[in-house]
């Protein structure tokens, strides 16, 4: 396991994309130190701003607050993460497998467009978690993010697959675009929920605003949404029987565009 502890509290970003266990799998302490990232506009070595401990491996363990170092899982496709602070913008951006594990909150852009492995905060996380960058049409992909707080705005835009689970309260336009995939909130969310998604489904265990582009048609207990919750409980998270068990009003929309998307509403029952 390689331990990195932050040296320096900083104002200024750190874009921190090297730190991967991709990248930093067999090489050893020394070597880790002389990988490049960038301190706003200047070029540093890791070891300028990391204390670099332990032994070559497929797990990465950041000791304290990671808040401005950004990039951090980028693109990473095996081992683990575990951070025992706070993590920065982008982490765990366009990963491709392994697991990220944050003890407090993170920033933007988590997982965004990521296409599988698993990010567990149990924090609250910023806006577009899970989103497509600006420009783009495809955001997370696969992989399941399970965020133990609340989240910002625009969570889930553009969602294709995957599970994203939020267990405390979303802000605006929450799964705005989707295209597939499940989005899961426990708490409240924002308005505008699911505004022109074409496919996929949003689950709310609280009553929503829904846009006038929808449509509910039938109250259900689906079978995805049982069996979903229950995978849900082997990561730990607190799923109540009434969730598992109780109906769900089904809404079908956003008929601004196909139609073919569904938003699940728990009614208490």
């Amino acid at each position: 396991m390689i331990k990195l502890t932050p040296k320096i509290k900083t104002k200024i970003p750190v874009f921190a994309d090297c730190i991967t266990p991709d990248n930093l799998s067999g090489k050893t302490p020394d070597e880790i130190k002389k990988l490049k990232l960038l301190h706003g506009n200047k070029e540093k070595e890791l070891g300028d701003l990391f204390e670099v401990s332990g032994s070559a491996g497929d797990e990465i363990t950041i000791k304290g607050d990671a808040l401005m170092f950004r990039n951090i899982g980028q693109g990473m496709t095996r081992g683990k993460i575990a951070i025992s602070g706070n993590a920065g913008m982008h982490l765990g951006a366009q990963m491709e497998g392994g697991e990220i594990i944050v003890e407090g909150d993170a920033g933007d852009w988590l997982g965004a467009e990521m296409k599988g492995g698993l990010i567990r905060v149990k924090g609250n996380a910023g806006s577009l978690a899970g989103a497509a960058y600006r420009g783009g049409d495809g955001g997370m992909d696969g992989g399941i993010m399970i965020i133990g707080g609340s989240a910002g705005n625009e969570v889930g835009n553009y969602m294709k697959l995957g599970t994203l689970v939020v267990m405390g309260d979303t802000g605006t336009f929450c799964g705005t675009h989707m295209k597939g995939g499940t989005l899961v909130c426990f708490g409240n969310i924002g308005k505008r929920a699911g505004a022109e998604m074409q496919d996929g489904s949003i689950v709310a265990m609280n009553p929503i605003e829904l846009l006038p582009t929808f449509k509910s048609n039938t109250i259900t207990n689906p079978t995805f949404i049982r069996l979903l919750l229950l995978e849900l409980r082997k990561y730990g998270v607190d799923v109540a029987d009434k969730y598992v068990n109780g109906l769900y009003d089904r809404i079908s929309g956003d008929f601004a565009e196909k139609g073919k998307g569904e938003i699940f509403v728990f009614n208490g029952r």
